[in-house]
């Protein structure tokens, strides 16, 4: 009786001692695994599209591209193509005002042109009536669209101040026949503007959105620009006008915009889902 009680007396005493050991290493591991979690969880940074304070600054503003002609057919592929754009109720290379403090980059070379050859990000134009060379263009159809621009590069958008012009390079259509192939720059069409390139941290902070629409009217019950980042829709858009992306952070990212009908369906064309990578250092 006492061998066998001494033996259930030590058989008690380890089993509550293991007992002890096993609470204390499971309470150990939930307390390291939360602060684990804790440590490394980051709130994400949110990307906001907001309005920007757009003003009607230039009514009157118009633009004409002088050359190259409609339909012009410029037989040297290997020459730089030059345009010449003449713009009327607003003058290049002067500042816009207040352009320092509104908080985006903008060209310390003033107001411009936004040239847009085929698809490819605009470049800028600062002399009125000049030759304004855009470079050697591949042989085929090619399409421009141009519009003046404010100093810190939000797109005037008075009416007439929006101007195509379509030319090929090397070989026209055939004598007689009607070129039926490329955009149609009649119907409803969404052009890119900002933002493109490469922007500092402090400049990404408040980056500006800018796109023309034409041939069509944003509305809750029209046509809808959606706006999608890094391939997450962030918002439709329901006005036309410029507005500020904030909440981007270092890296690369894509803007990518679609022009929708009024029935949620994407407009057709080559230019209506335009995508842009910039990049925040």
């Amino acid at each position: 009786m006492k061998l066998t009680s001494l033996r259930l007396f030590f058989c008690l005493a380890l089993g509550a001692t293991l007992a002890v050991g096993c609470a204390k290493r499971t309470d150990l591991a939930t307390t390291d695994s939360t602060k684990t979690t804790s440590d490394s969880t980051k709130p994400a940074a949110v990307i906001s599209i907001i309005p920007a304070d757009s003003s009607m600054d230039f009514p009157k503003a118009k633009l004409l591209i002088v050359s190259p002609r409609e339909g012009q057919v410029l037989p040297k592929a290997t020459d730089s193509v030059g345009v010449i754009m003449n713009v009327t109720g607003m003058e290049l290379a002067k500042p816009t005002g207040n352009d320092s403090v509104r908080g985006v980059a903008y060209s310390k070379q003033g107001q411009h042109v936004h040239v847009i050859v085929d698809g490819k990000p605009y470049m800028a134009d600062y002399k009125n009536g000049q030759p304004f060379f855009i470079g050697v263009l591949t042989p085929g159809k090619h399409t421009i669209r141009a519009f003046p621009s404010r100093s810190y590069h939000e797109s005037v958008k008075s009416a007439g101040a929006f101007a195509t012009r379509t030319f090929y390079v090397g070989n026209g259509p055939a004598k007689g026949l009607k070129d039926t192939t490329g955009p149609d720059l009649k119907g409803p069409m969404l052009t890119y503007s900002r933002p493109k390139g490469t922007y500092t941290a402090a400049e990404a902070q408040k980056l500006l959105l800018d796109f023309y629409v034409t041939n069509a009217k944003l509305s809750p019950t029209d046509y809808q620009v959606d706006v999608t980042i890094d391939g997450k829709e962030i918002t439709k858009l329901t006005k036309w006008q410029a507005y500020y992306i904030t909440g981007l952070g270092t890296g690369k990212h894509t803007v990518s915009l679609k022009l929708m009908d009024p029935k949620g369906n994407v407009v057709a064309g080559a230019f209506n889902s335009p995508s842009m990578d910039i990049t925040v250092q």
